[in-house]
């Protein structure tokens, strides 16, 4: 066989070998593409409509892995991916909610070792937290910077689908939740900062209306707490509070969540209560729950729980009760809940001021 002959045959193997591998490349991301889409279509709606948001999250952390692994197939899960994403962070910030009421309740008891410990646990649980928010928020800004040719927070994607529209406010949502995060854990995260502008301008692209007063909710919160941010603003409070009638009356109360996040931040009581109090109006019987986003509903509820509980905490050593909504422990006639001391020999009750708060740790203190 001649020289020209065998350079022949081996260019032949060559482009045989290109084209199988180029074929099965393509097989590839075609069933992966494929996957995702029924996903989106056939699971994504159940799982909005569930409404136990600890499944939700243990889901997300369980199943981001494998949804995240269709991008090295050529595949995009930005979709998915911010949806399990987000929930996967509510599992860390829970975790670190745990930690941090630990802290509060040894450091009234005066165990310092306690508390320091329960503050390092309650930093690398925020850091988690952040990070998997972070994550979901790159994705979601990497994507639709691409997909409609613009910058986020500088003008507005023209998204026709309802499910677009869904992850772009749970995107951004993710990014603020990240920065914040963040600055609970001590920046272990570094999340810049200037998202809480973007997300702020970038929220007005959303119908206020459609998607349960969240949108406006979300701005008015980034007004209280980034300074100068209210300058030529309506008032921050005054925004939420119709934001939370929209949310009440479309059954998904987002709102209720941020207008606690303002309150908490402030260091109000009034505000403190007068958020919880709202929350627990607007879950009479009466009061409806949106059938398709139950879960958006039920993690705002959750975030709402976690304020409640860390409010009756730092001023009484225990979670709050069912009725820590509406009832607080120095309202006259209420006395907390009697109930859980009954079967505790005499003298193990808790007292009034037991014990003084001890100092904070070292590292500085965790802002909300």
């Amino acid at each position: 066989m001649s020289k020209f002959q065998k350079m022949g045959q081996m260019a032949l193997v060559v482009t045989c070998v290109t084209t199988l591998l180029s074929g099965c490349s393509y097989a590839v991301k075609s069933g992966a593409n494929v996957a995702l889409g029924f996903s989106e279509k056939h699971l994504v709606p159940p799982i909005l409509a569930m409404g136990d948001a600890d499944m939700a999250c243990n889901q997300g952390t369980a199943l981001t892995p494998a949804i995240m692994a269709t991008k090295d197939m050529g595949a995009d899960p930005t979709r998915m991916a911010v949806l399990l994403y987000s929930a996967a962070g509510m599992c860390a910030e829970n975790k670190a909610l745990d930690a941090e009421l630990r802290y509060l309740r040894a450091s009234k008891a005066g165990n310092v070792s306690e508390a320091q410990d329960a503050r390092v646990e309650q930093k690398r649980w925020a850091a988690l937290a952040s990070e998997r928010q972070y994550a979901g928020y790159q994705l979601f800004a990497e994507r639709w910077q691409a997909k409609y040719k613009y910058t986020l927070g500088d003008s507005c994607p023209t998204m026709r689908k309802d499910l677009d529209q869904t992850v772009y406010l749970l995107g951004m949502m993710s990014g603020l939740q990240a920065m914040t995060n963040d600055i609970n854990s001590g920046g272990q995260v570094n999340v810049p900062k200037d998202i809480a502008a973007i997300v702020e301008r970038g929220m007005t692209c959303l119908d206020n209306a459609k998607f349960w007063g969240a949108p406006n909710a979300t701005r008015a919160v980034i007004w209280t707490l980034l300074p100068g941010a209210d300058e030529g603003k309506p008032d921050p409070y005054k925004t939420l509070k119709e934001s939370m009638a929209i949310g009440e009356q479309k059954g998904v109360r987002l709102s209720h969540a941020l207008y606690a996040v303002a309150a908490q931040a402030s260091g109000d009581d009034a505000k403190i209560r007068d958020a919880l109090r709202s929350y627990a109006e607007s879950r009479a019987e009466d009061k409806p729950v949106n059938a398709e986003f139950r879960l958006l509903d039920s993690m705002a509820g959750q975030m709402i729980q976690g304020i409640a509980d860390r409010y009756w905490t730092e001023n009484t050593g225990v979670r709050a009760s069912d009725d820590g909504y509406s009832q607080f422990w120095d309202d006259k006639g209420t006395t907390g809940d009697d109930s859980l001391f009954e079967d505790l020999p005499a003298g193990d009750a808790p007292a009034e001021g037991d014990a003084e708060p001890v100092a904070e740790p070292a590292a500085e203190p965790v802002k909300e």
